[in-house]
């Protein structure tokens, strides 16, 4: 078979694990939707026990419920939502990644030029150590222009993700920076006394203060659109330390998230194929060990171990075996013999005092027994065809034979984690099955005593809400205070916000995307994006005003001189109704339906409003032929066509605003109209009503009647959340199959 055939059967291999991988990624989220559904079920268990344990005096059953390890099933349920969400990553991936890493000086950074045949302009070297600053990722697409895509943090992903993590290692006794502003007006504190002798702390707040002192530099990227695309002569600039002659004059990596760089591998028939470019480690603490965690776990698929011995001499550095043994530690499911290559740099000279042939091979010859790989290569990192014949041939064809194996062997390292999970839920479900005894009432119930007491809250309930409806219908036509802030606070903001980029801003769109027409069209999707977000937080307003009349509502059942059900729940509006409908149960027909309508309704602007927002967008949209450039545009013309769109369409908003207010007034009147109906004048529910109040009515009535040690709504409620943990913990074991 010829070395082409040979290549193209591998990337259909390649296509094929990707595809087998995108399956398991779906099972993934199939677990992931279960691991949700079994924190909500054990979140209603525990308050249902409390509910319980506060509403009887019975100390066996108090007992019993005291001892449902709920806090445990939390813990190691949430751990392996993280777990589930870890493997994820991985899968859903659609290419096969090969990562690097190694000290620094070591040729990592020339290996990944001359796999991707990119130079240092996207793949940073410097002549002095570490240059790359931030992870890269590499990806393979001949039909594209090479170019990068710059992912930033936000200013709030940044201050969490970034400076916390510093705070909380080094500065514990010190609150942390809330925000950016905080962080850059804030005295940095000084290193504590107690870890000034510790070397890795003395890195890593030296690397804080080198956030803190260029913030400067820096902090303008962190309110940049992301992904940010630059010519790949720019990329160097967000991704490396140094420029070429090792000066340090880039700081623009402390913003980056993560680089992609798009490119055409020099390489035939790699298929759906990645490079992972990683900082160099081990000596250094730019890395945070968190952040390198996730890459091994998620983003890389073979791990190449970069060395290049010195030609007079060598011997395995300290640094490198730790190295080593924190890479196996970060994924400890698998063996890192399973998933990593040893690369010896090779270095050819005339001169026996450079080449270091021998030292290469000695040194695999005399590594330590514990440091295991799946292959050793000795190659020359610098030469691409080199590398493209002796290194990667033997790492594809290694990925594409073995790389199932190593995922079955991985993903059954979660299914006996989940069957462990299963059998906890099982055992502590068992117990709450058992928890409640038979209980009675300690004296008789006098019906007629209720039955009076029961027709007067009736009365006034029915006097309250009969009240509260007709306010509401008073009110239809008057414009609702509340939420016509958040309208006018919207108008103001889209005004003074606009997003229409700087002439500098155009002129980079135009000449990444290759024209004026192009940019033109890529700033009115952006600011027509723009604009809508100024009014995104009219779902706010809108919330707001719904839960105002829920409270008015919870209130007529609260007061004690009308539903007098206070006792049964401190809470108000939407939470109290929610407290009621749990003692209410799927017993009350009537009842449940129309509470469960009541707790459900919200006005979205999403659909009551932004369609209607959106016909007045087209001002903004390149397809709609309302935006014409001239013959030869510029980016003073695209700024003011920008500027004269974006002012026609708000003032078109005008009229279309006024309106709202007043709407929503009338969706509130109609959902609570019908609530009151239901729970009032529907067949059988004032019945229900009847019974509600007797299952409750020593909380109700506390000077009248005693309470019972478990009341049937409760145990009812019990009975139905331990069934339904059972049922959505037995479909954990299906996915194994």
């Amino acid at each position: 078979m010829t070395s082409t055939l040979i290549q193209e059967k591998r990337e259909q291999r390649v296509s094929a694990i990707i595809a087998k991988r995108q399956f398991i990624a779906k099972k993934l989220n199939n677990i992931r939707q279960v691991i949700n559904s079994l924190k909500a079920a054990i979140q209603v268990m525990d308050e249902r026990r409390t509910e319980i344990y506060k509403a009887t005096d019975n100390e066996t059953i108090r007992y019993r419920l005291s001892t449902i390890d709920l806090q445990g099933l939390r813990e190691s349920i949430e751990e392996e939502e993280k777990n589930v969400t870890r493997y994820y990553s991985r899968f859903a991936r659609k290419t096969l990644n090969i990562g690097a890493v190694g000290l620094a000086r070591q040729g990592k950074s020339q290996l990944l030029r001359s796999l991707s045949g990119l130079d240092d302009s996207a793949i940073p070297a410097g002549p002095f150590g570490h240059c790359t600053g931030t992870r890269s990722t590499i990806l393979h697409s001949p039909m594209v222009e090479p170019h990068g895509e710059i992912q930033f943090y936000t200013k709030q992903e940044f201050v969490k993700e970034v400076i916390a993590p510093y705070y909380t290692e080094l500065l514990e006794a010190v609150p942390q920076p809330a925000t950016l502003e905080e962080f850059e007006h804030q005295p940095l504190p000084p290193l504590p006394v107690e870890k000034q002798q510790s070397l890795s702390a003395k890195i890593k707040y030296a690397q804080l203060e080198l956030y803190k002192n260029h913030l400067a530099d820096y902090k303008p990227l962190l309110s940049r659109v992301s992904p940010r695309y630059v010519p790949i002569d720019n990329v160097r600039e967000y991704v490396a330390q140094e420029d070429t002659t090792g000066k340090r004059i880039f700081y623009n990596y402390l913003a980056v998230r993560e680089a992609r760089v798009v490119c055409t591998f020099p390489h035939d028939n790699v298929g759906d194929l990645a490079f992972v470019d990683i900082p160099g480690l081990g000596d250094t603490g730019i890395v945070a060990e968190n952040w390198l965690v996730n890459t091994l776990n998620n983003d890389v698929d073979i791990i190449l171990f970069v060395k290049k011995p010195s030609g007079l001499g060598e011997v395995w550095k300290p640094q490198e075996v730790d190295l080593y043994d924190t890479l196996r530690s970060m994924l400890p499911e698998l063996d890192l013999e399973l998933w990593s290559f040893l690369v010896m740099n090779r270095v050819r000279s005339s001169s026996p005092n450079e080449d270091n042939v021998r030292n290469c091979e000695r040194l695999i010859r005399e590594k330590s027994e514990q440091m295991k790989f799946a292959g050793e290569v000795i190659a020359d990192c610098s030469d691409g065809e080199e590398v493209n014949a002796i290194l990667l041939q033997e790492v594809l064809d290694y990925l594409t034979q073995h790389i199932e194996k190593i995922d079955q062997l991985y993903i059954n390292s979660l299914y006996n984690r989940l069957r462990g999970l299963h059998g906890q839920i099982r055992a502590e479900a068992q117990k709450a099955k058992d928890a409640l005894g038979v209980v009675s009432e300690s004296t008789p119930f006098s019906f007629n005593s209720f039955n009076r007491l029961f027709k007067d809250v009736v009365k006034k309930v029915y006097s309250g809400f009969e009240q509260l409806t007709k306010d509401l219908r008073d009110k239809r036509e008057i414009p609702d205070a509340g939420f016509q802030e958040y309208v006018v606070k919207a108008q103001e903001n889209a005004y003074t916000d606009s997003g229409i980029p700087t002439l500098e801003e155009i002129e980079d769109t135009r000449n990444l995307l290759g024209g004026y027409k192009s940019a033109c069209e890529y700033y009115l999707n952006y600011n027509r994006t723009h604009l809508t977000h100024h009014f995104e937080s009219l779902e706010e307003g809108l919330g707001k005003s719904v839960e105002s009349v829920k409270i008015q509502l919870a209130e007529v059942l609260k007061n004690e001189l009308q539903g007098r059900l206070g006792n049964l729940s401190s809470a108000t509006g939407t939470a109290f109704f929610k407290d009621v409908i749990k003692l209410l149960g799927e017993q009350y027909p009537a009842l449940h339906p129309a509470f469960e309508m009541l707790i459900d309704f919200q006005l979205s602007y999403q659909s009551f409003f932004y369609y209607r927002l959106r016909r007045h967008l087209d001002y903004l949209s390149p397809d709609t032929g309302m935006v014409e450039l001239s013959v030869k545009p510029s980016a003073k013309e695209i700024y003011d066509l920008l500027t004269a769109m974006h002012k026609i369409v708000l003032e078109n908003l005008k009229g279309e605003l006024v309106h709202w207010p007043i709407e929503i007034n009338h969706a509130i009147f109609a959902t609570i109209e019908q609530f009151v109906d239901k729970v009032l004048r529907s067949e059988n529910a004032i019945d229900e009503w009847q019974s509600f109040y007797i299952e409750n009515r020593a909380k109700v009535w506390p000077e009248t009647f005693q309470e019972l040690s478990v009341n049937n709504g409760l145990r009812w409620q019990w009975i139905e959340i331990t069934e339904r943990l059972g049922t959505i913990n037995k479909s954990i074991l299906t996915f194994e199959n």
